[in-house]
């Protein structure tokens, strides 16, 4: 007993440089360079990574060193399969938000209770997310060729309150059979109160995409309460993306 202990520990140290060596094949091109000069790794590589390691894990345990390698190669890949990027800015400021909502409400509104009706919808001590609207298109394909889907989103937060709200996007990727792909949670860092904000995110369907349908799920988040999600079907025929807007 003694002796196999030590021939699993052995084995345990030898077989994780082999799923570190595998994955790192898959993260050249998930390296993100950052304003100094210096290198990180963006989701894609920590997906190869977490998915080399658990695949050596697997397939040692059945097959011993070369199922630790041919684990590692498949559980990389399969963490590499979507390729993702996300960014939020700023398109409008507080006072043309408000401003914007305040006129219409006044112009929907009726006698005394008018400015109840705009106080209500344009809160004085708060921040309230009054709009979100989002589109799904096919993104320019990339330098390799491969083309993207692209989720723009439009989010109106009104109110004056001096509290700013934690606003994140949810996003979430279905294959045909209704089986989880994916799901992402990215903050909206360019919140800093009321005003338009604009987040583009975009993502690669895994390679054996064709002829299969997806479901891509996006939600906006206040708080830790959601305001509102949309979700879209994608397909991919004969090398074109169709999208549907489900709700």
């Amino acid at each position: 007993m003694a002796h196999e202990r030590k021939g699993d520990a052995m084995f345990n140290s030898a077989k994780r440089p082999v799923a570190l060596a595998v994955a790192s094949v898959f993260l050249f091109s998930a390296c993100a360079t950052n304003p100094d000069g210096s290198y990180r790794l963006d989701e894609r590589a920590t997906g190869a990574l977490i998915g080399a390691a658990a695949g050596c894990a697997i397939g040692a345990a059945a097959k011993g060193s070369q199922g630790c390698l041919a684990g590692a190669v498949i559980g990389a890949t399969a963490g590499f399969l979507i390729a993702w990027y996300f960014e939020s800015k700023k398109i409008a400021d507080a006072q043309q938000v408000n401003s914007e909502y305040e006129k219409q409400v006044k112009t929907q509104a009726k006698g005394k209770a008018k400015e109840q009706q705009i106080a209500a919808a344009v809160p004085r001590n708060d921040v309230i997310p009054a709009k979100f609207e989002s589109k799904v298109q096919t993104a320019a394909p990339d330098a390799s060729g491969q083309k993207e889907v692209q989720i723009t989103a439009n989010t109106d937060l009104v109110g004056y309150g001096d509290k700013v709200p934690e606003v994140q996007q949810k996003y979430a990727i279905y294959d045909e059979n209704n089986k989880l792909v994916e799901e992402k949670t990215e903050k909206l860092a360019a919140v800093d109160g009321a005003g338009r904000y604009q987040t583009n995110s975009k993502f690669k369907l895994p390679a054996d995409a064709k002829g299969k349908n997806y479901t891509v799920k996006t939600a906006l988040v206040s708080n830790g309460k959601t305001y509102k999600e949309s979700a879209y079907k994608v397909t991919v025929l004969d090398g074109q993306m169709q999208f549907a807007a489900l709700y």
